[in-house]
């Protein structure tokens, strides 16, 4: 009896003084993703105007340049600006209020836009709009500046809405997520790119390789399911509401 008690003991002892150690390794890189968005059964998710956790990417047709649209809807979901419906195709936008003659401009008369769509212009008819959202368009100087901006955003789980050039052309995403390595040195954008297919085991479809820059044109490089090819960044804009 006393030996089984003190088996007993020392079994306690023994698991008291052995806590689980989790040791991290020292080349560890840290993800942020914003937090109005995360995966769950129905794949990424962002919660809607209604507070319904909907799907949040969206993707542009074969014969359309509608990207950067493409790209303000998912930033509008992840801020909050839209309901589910309201994106849906068969859906029309109620023309008497301020958010259906803003929703009909973009969704009827823009959706169907071949050349892309300059972030200037984006930006100016958004502003122009007496829906209640502003566009804020940003463009540092150097690459540094760029990435650093975008990071800021992110940590402060803002997304944005980027362009990415390349030779012959531009894209727009949608920037949701960040890689910072041990040495705290940003390495990744992860974005939505409506391009793409959804994501379904993570939450992005691409991302901008920004570790090694070069003197080259397009420093970066943008990696999706298909490959990889040479980018800068460029233009970006922020959605919010009107205060």
């Amino acid at each position: 009896m006393q030996e089984a008690l003190l088996r007993e003991e020392l079994q306690e002892v023994e698991y008291k003084e052995a806590p689980e150690i989790i040791v991290a390794s020292p080349n560890m890189a840290d993800i942020h993703i914003i937090d109005s968005i995360k995966l769950n059964n129905k794949g990424l998710c962002a919660l809607d105007e209604n507070h319904k956790w909907v799907k949040l990417h969206k993707r542009q047709g074969d014969l359309d340049g509608a990207c950067a649209i493409y790209s303000l809807v998912m930033a509008m979901l992840c801020k909050g600006l839209l309901t589910d419906d309201e994106t849906q195709v068969y859906n029309r936008p109620d023309r008497r209020t301020d958010k259906g003659k803003f929703l009909y401009q973009f969704f009827n008369e823009r959706g169907m836009i071949r050349d892309g769509y300059s972030y200037v212009t984006l930006a100016k008819e958004i502003n122009e709009s007496s829906f209640g959202i502003i566009a804020t368009r940003k463009n540092p100087r150097t690459n540094n500046g760029r990435v650093e901006l975008i990071s800021k955003y992110i940590n402060d789980n803002i997304p944005v809405i980027i362009s990415v050039t390349f030779e012959g052309g531009a894209h727009a995403l949608l920037a949701i997520g960040i890689e910072i390595d041990h040495n705290k040195t940003i390495t990744k954008i992860y974005c939505l790119d409506p391009g793409y297919p959804s994501p379904k085991y993570s939450s992005w479809n691409c991302f901008i390789d920004v570790s090694k820059k070069t003197k080259s044109d397009y420093p970066f490089y943008c990696v999706s399911e298909d490959g990889h090819y040479k980018v800068r960044l460029d233009d970006m804009l922020i959605i919010d509401k009107e205060q």
